[in-house]
């Protein structure tokens, strides 16, 4: 089983290319830089990155094509994929943050136009938008024959939180990005994921199936809660409730339920403490959706991961935060040999 690692989207791309160096020499596969508003742009910071190592690989998470044309998605993930010789990945997703920030909206059939926008990526990366696309959703309406491309095709990810969602990328896509998905509940996500690999024409060598987990392990414990206390409000789909209540009673998930405004608020404001919501019940989330915790609660987070290795999956992908590197040594040093074998 890989480790991957996903970045805050306000590091520079010197940063980005100081902690790929030193991914690359503790064997992590990948490094993923968040699509975010007002941000860094995803492809363009990680240039440097392509430019300066020879295994790592490297994407955007997750780029929606209601916010960028598919065929302008492909543009930048191939050019990518050309300066690093064939490394590049992307993430393919319907989309949050962006979406509201410019107040964009999602057409009624998601599933289906993720899976055009997948496609379309797909063909480009390998000589196949030469007389267009002709979707229900996104077209191509000009010979686009991407003659330029020597690098072997990028892999054209899609992120997925719903079955429906998991089983068409399993069908269409090069792998599945299964988003914030615990432990408890990996199993019957890759029963989707497999149900779509059973329905594909072509049967592929390498489908990878990944997961966005957040990383809050730090030598300071109360220094760890804290900082995973204030990312809540985008674990488990948004603190849906069928997921909360694997960790919360009936009356606590109610309490997050109606006091997600208040997560949200806090996170915006940087603070650990949310309005309405006992500490002790934050802390339960944290523990339960993410690894958050001291260093003596290092072993617990290895056993999770190795049942996610069990469950199927080929990479799990650790969202850094505060003090990155210092995180980056940890799972360098303690996680990535514990996973190898998996």
């Amino acid at each position: 089983m890989d480790v991957d690692l996903i970045l805050e989207p306000n590091l520079t791309p010197e940063q980005i290319t100081e902690i790929g160096q030193a991914a690359e020499g503790y064997g992590i596969r990948a490094i993923w830089t968040s699509n975010y508003f007002a941000h860094w742009d995803p492809f363009i910071s990680l240039v440097p990155l392509a430019q300066s190592t020879q295994r790592i690989k490297m994407g955007a998470l997750a780029v929606s094509p209601f916010e960028m044309h598919p065929l302008k998605i492909a543009n930048a993930l191939l050019t990518l994929n050309e300066i690093s010789d064939g490394r590049a990945l992307v993430a393919v997703g319907a989309g949050e943050g962006n979406l509201d920030a410019m107040d964009l909206k999602k057409p009624k059939k998601v599933v289906l136009a993720i899976r055009e926008a997948i496609e379309i990526v797909q063909a480009a990366g390998k000589g196949g938008l030469k007389t267009g696309y002709d979707g229900e959703i996104y077209n191509v309406n000009l010979p686009c024959a991407y003659d330029w491309l020597k690098a072997p095709p990028p892999a054209v990810y899609g992120t997925a939180y719903r079955p429906m969602m998991m089983r068409m990328e399993g069908r269409i896509a090069d792998g599945c990005f299964v988003g914030c998905t615990p432990p408890e509940i990996v199993e019957p996500a890759m029963e989707n994921v497999r149900t779509g690999l059973s329905r594909r024409d072509d049967k592929p060598e390498d489908f990878r199936v990944n997961t966005f987990w957040g990383w809050h392990i730090k030598e300071d414990r109360d220094a760890a809660f804290r900082e995973s206390r204030r990312e809540l409000p985008w674990r488990a789909r948004k603190l849906d409730p069928e997921l909360t209540s694997l960790y919360l009673d009936e009356d606590e998930v109610k309490i997050v339920t109606d006091n997600f405004q208040n997560y949200v608020d806090a996170y915006f404001t940087h603070s650990d403490e949310v309005k309405g919501v006992p500490q002790e019940i934050s802390n339960k989330l944290a523990t339960g959706l993410t690894s958050t915790g001291g260093l003596e609660d290092l072993d617990r987070e290895l056993e999770r991961f190795k049942k996610f290795g069990r469950a199927g999956l080929t990479e799990i992908a650790l969202r850094l935060h505060a003090d990155p590197m210092a995180g980056l040594k940890l799972i360098g040093e303690r996680v990535v040999p514990e996973l190898r074998d998996i």
